[in-house]
């Protein structure tokens, strides 16, 4: 028997493709992309297509395991030992403590189904706990926007077609979103010109009309730069920056200050490039300005997105079709709040704020080093869709949180480096074992993702997990958590996605199942010229730094050390065939990612007497990692880079020389600051 169902990949991408499933006899057999998606016109990414092999793959767990001392190896437990023994566990802590902090939610996007959001609705229904807060990814570069626009927005993504100038700063789209390049295309048919500015000669700015290479870390010195220019030659829009901007005179007088040959040298780009730039910038129009995440994971990230953005409102390209600044906007996830509105029992009791309500006791994300010193201390932490010993900041501080804390509870698909530490495993359904909602952050198209087929082994979803847990809890200790356990999945999505109704032109979600609806948001944004911010107006950083405030760790070695001892800066860069540390495990995909290189300029092999293939010590002074090389003269002499993700499945994790250094904003988006990982530097040696 056949059977065709809708889903919805619910990666952490820009895209959210729809697909087609087939379904024989209780088996998926094949995975296409949805041709009525109007975004992604029925194509998927590799790692779209990749989806069967990981729902099959013999390293997926799909029963509950558990480890008597971390480290000794698991064995398997029933779904009733797991849950019970948790719930004692959380019970003993209330009893313990009168308070629900020592417990610590660690939750990312490991998924972007709405029903994820019922990790979040669980844990506020049993008490104030410690929530690990922020977006390691996107939190640096909302902050920004929203202080100069007043809220992160964005155009529909084919409003790019419209363009004359496509700049793509810190990006690499024709890897991360290949979609999009197909109206980068479009765009450069009807005339567009294609601008790159990256450290690193990627796949898109291979194939661009002017690709520039700036040294990493001096992105806010070019901005600066090109934006003195075009004050300067009067390559500016007097009536947009007269009618409509906040702060035009103190910037004016900040980028008198600026240095163009000191520019150059910062940047190694020399002046007359920097001045080519500008004039193409100021006298092509339309122009939008692609953001990528590379920008934002430097310590001055923030303020460099700032200046970079003030180059549309300089030029007036703000609001006009073809214009604007390509990033994200979340207001297509209006949603009801019906999980994270949970409230837990009137007894229990968190942190005051400054009107004496109580709320959560917040931590940084990527922080764990803080979670050993905290007073109460954390007894059990929860990790939910995230990979933290992978992904997270000087991992050997990740590690060693993990083995302080008392209960780690894991619960994810793999036995992840994350999950190594875990006393109690949890197995995790696939998207394609329950049903669910997905709206994208780029196209704002929605989609429901259909049950395909039933959960393999004893695998349940995020949101089953927590009612069976409400359920444990309850039963042990009535009242303990406030979760209405009643109601269904599809109860919880419909009352979820009320508020989207009238924007998407449906009565039920389920109208999603055979047609593409976007949900209704302006096509182009800011058309009125009526900002968000306080003044109403687009709002100018007015004291941009003029030199580099560089974190601890990296100011050490630039200044301290001279650079002596840890040369090179790392750059992590992104796979196409790879989500961070997704997918790294399978068969197949470990060939197409080279996420066992170390990319080396030429005469950086040659200056270290290494040559292709060798094994290679990358170190610092949090610790190493050993792989071969690759070499390529598309890395600068100076830089080393190696994909997000390395080889964890070999217990080689790159993030285990990624300092903790703190950018400059996030903490307005997320409660903490973002993560600069691109302001490590390492040294090499042959093995």
């Amino acid at each position: 028997m056949e059977s065709i169902y809708n889903n919805v990949c619910s990666s952490d991408c820009r895209a959210s493709c729809r697909i087609k499933t087939k379904v024989q006899n209780g088996r998926i057999v094949s995975i296409q992309g949805d041709p009525i998606d109007e975004y992604t016109l029925g194509s998927l990414c590799a790692k779209g297509y990749a989806h069967l092999q990981r729902i099959y793959t013999p390293d997926r767990i799909t029963y509950p395991m558990k480890q008597v001392g971390k480290g000794t190896g698991n064995a398997r437990i029933s779904w009733d030992q797991a849950l019970h023994e948790i719930a004692e566990k959380l019970i003993d802590i209330q009893n313990k403590y009168n308070s629900m902090l020592p417990v610590c939610l660690n939750k990312y996007l490991g998924t972007m189904g709405l029903l994820s959001r019922s990790i979040e609705g669980f844990f506020n229904s049993i008490g104030y706990i410690t929530l690990m807060t922020g977006s390691p990814c996107v939190a640096t570069g909302i902050d920004a926007l929203d202080l100069s626009f007043g809220s992160c927005k964005k155009p529909v993504p084919e409003d790019m077609i419209e363009a004359r100038l496509i700049l793509v700063w810190g990006g690499n789209p024709a890897w991360t979103t290949h979609h999009q390049m197909r109206l980068v295309f479009e765009a450069r048919e009807k005339g567009a010109i294609l601008v790159v500015i990256d450290p690193i000669l990627s796949a898109t700015a291979a194939r661009s009309d002017l690709y520039v290479q700036i040294k990493p870390g001096t992105n806010l010195d070019l901005a600066l730069g090109i934006a003195k220019v075009l004050y300067e030659e009067n390559l500016v829009d007097a009536d947009f920056l007269s009618h409509y901007t906040k702060g035009w005179p103190e910037f004016q007088a900040t980028l008198e200050k600026v240095n163009l040959a000191d520019v150059a040298v910062a940047t190694e780009i020399p002046v007359h490039e920097i001045r080519n730039l500008a004039h193409l910038i100021g006298n092509t129009k339309p122009m939008t300005i692609w953001l990528g995440a590379g920008v934002q994971h430097t310590a001055m990230g923030g303020q460099s997105f700032r200046v970079i953005s003030a180059l549309v409102a300089m030029t007036g390209n703000i609001g006009i079709p073809g214009g604007n600044i390509h990033y994200a906007t979340f207001d297509s996830w209006d949603f009801a709040g019906e999980f994270t509105s949970l409230k837990p029992p009137e007894d229990r009791c968190g942190i005051p704020d400054a009107q004496g309500q109580h709320q959560h006791r917040y931590v940084g994300t990527g922080r764990f080093a803080e979670l050993m010193s905290m007073d109460p201390p954390i007894d059990l932490l929860w990790v939910a869709s995230h990979n933290p010993v992978a992904q997270a900041p000087d991992s050997g501080a990740v590690k060693r949180a993990l083995k302080s804390i008392q209960t780690v509870v894991v619960a994810d698909k793999f036995l992840t480096p994350t999950a190594q530490y875990a006393d109690y495993f949890l197995p995790v359904a696939s998207h394609y074992e329950y049903e669910d909602v997905v709206i994208s952050y780029w196209h704002y198209g929605a989609a429901i993702n259909q049950r395909a087929i039933a959960p393999l082994g004893e695998s349940k979803s995020d949101f089953e997990i927590m009612r069976e847990l409400a359920i444990v809890l309850n039963k042990l200790a009535p009242g303990f958590s406030t979760f209405p356990v009643e109601r269904e999945a599809v109860e919880w999505l419909d009352m979820e996605m009320k508020p989207q109704y009238p924007k998407l032109g449906i009565s039920d979600y389920r109208d999603l199942m055979e047609q593409y609806r976007r949900v209704d948001l302006p096509k182009v944004p800011w058309q009125d010229k009526v900002f968000l911010t306080r003044s109403g107006k687009y709002e100018f950083l007015t004291e941009p730094a003029l030199t580099h405030e560089i974190s601890s760790f990296a100011q050490d070695i630039e200044e301290g050390q001279e650079g002596k001892d840890y040369p090179f800066r790392l750059l992590r860069i992104r796979s196409y065939a790879t989500l961070n540390s997704q997918f790294r495990n399978l068969v197949g995909m470990e060939g197409v990612s080279e996420k066992t290189k170390v990319l080396l300029n030429p005469e950086t092999a040659l200056l270290k007497d290494i040559e292709e293939g060798v094994k290679v010590r990358v170190y610092n002074q949090l610790g190493q990692i050993v792989l071969p090389v690759s070499l390529s003269e598309s890395i600068p002499p100076d830089v080393v880079s190696v994909y997000i993700g390395c080889d964890s499945k070999h217990d080689i994790e790159l993030n285990n020389i990624i300092a903790l250094i703190d950018t400059d904003l996030g903490e307005s988006c997320s409660d903490a600051k973002g993560l600069a990982f691109n302001n490590t530097y390492v040294n090499l040696a042959r093995v």
